[in-house]
C-alpha cells in the first residue's frame, strides 16, 4: 500500500501554515516586512490563478476548435503494414 503522507509532511505543512498566519497577522498590525511578503505572496498566487484561467480558455478554444473542424481524410494507400521492399537488402554473410 502506498503512504498518502507522513508525519515530517505533515509537520511541515503545519510549519508553513503557522509561519503564513504570523506573517498575516503581522501585516496587519502594520509591519512593513509582513507587508511585503503578504504582498509577494498574493500577487504569485494572483499570477498563477491568471494562467491557470488562461490555459483553461485556451485548453476550450482548442476543444471548440477541433469540434467545429472537419475529420481530415485518410490515404487510401495507407495500410497496417509497411510497403513491401522494392530493393532487397544485401546479404552481407555471404561477402
Amino acid at each position: 500500500m502506498i503512504q498518502r503522507f507522513s508525519i515530517a509532511k505533515l509537520f511541515l505543512l503545519i510549519t508553513l501554515a503557522a509561519v503564513g498566519s504570523l506573517t498575516v497577522r503581522q501585516a496587519v498590525m502594520g509591519a512593513d516586512w509582513a507587508k511585503a511578503i503578504s504582498l509577494v505572496v498574493f500577487a504569485a498566487i494572483l499570477w498563477i490563478a491568471i494562467h491557470m484561467i488562461l490555459g483553461l480558455f485556451g485548453y476550450a478554444f482548442m476543444q471548440l476548435a477541433q469540434a467545429l473542424t472537419p475529420e481530415k481524410g485518410q490515404s487510401p494507400f495507407a495500410t497496417e503494414v509497411p510497403a513491401p521492399q522494392i530493393i532487397p537488402p544485401k546479404n552481407t554473410e555471404s561477402e
